[in-house]
């Protein structure tokens, strides 16, 4: 029986330990403790040229060079891809926390 304490106490620091990390992933926590939250905009949105800083060195960002038309910036957390005139969202990437270049 008192091999059974250890063990016992152990799953249970585990199962507590798994239902926070969900609950945390669940809630949008990140490592920062900081709440993570869905961009305020979505592809077809056109953003204000305020709120966007274009992406003026792509390979620092691990990207290629822009497609035609378009291009890379840095708007509300996110690194999306821009239609070049009009700053419409084209594609949402990836989380960007703050512009490289």
């Amino acid at each position: 029986m008192t091999i059974a304490r250890p063990v016992a106490a152990s799953a249970a620091a585990a199962v507590l330990a798994y239902c926070f990390t969900v609950s945390s992933f669940a809630q949008g926590a990140t490592n920062d403790g900081a709440a993570s939250s869905p961009p305020i905009f979505q592809v077809g949105d056109v953003l204000p040229e305020a709120d966007v800083h274009i992406v003026t060195s792509p390979g620092v960002y691990g990207l290629g060079p822009e497609p035609p038309g378009s291009r890379y910036a840095v708007a509300h957390g996110m690194l999306i891809r821009v239609d070049a005139e009009t700053t419409k969202v084209l594609s949402v990437l990836r989380e960007q926390a703050r512009p490289l270049d």
